[in-house]
């Protein structure tokens, strides 16, 4: 993770990413590697399905 986050950050890009809500461990994951919390949103995944995720950007 931190050789892609250096890699875009050379690029002059800043890593944002969205985590389904229920991926816990996913969300313990990238809080451990100090991505910030930007908000959470619910997304319309499919006409029946509606999807909370949380989005994240990688530390600066």
């Amino acid at each position: 993770m931190a050789r892609a986050v250096q890699h875009a950050q050379e690029s002059g890009l800043h890593p944002v990413l969205d985590v389904v809500a229920s991926d816990t461990s996913a969300t313990v994951l990238y809080r451990r590697l100090g991505w910030d919390l930007l908000g959470t949103v619910d997304q319309q995944w499919s006409p029946s399905q509606t999807v909370t995720v949380h989005c994240y950007a990688a530390p600066a």
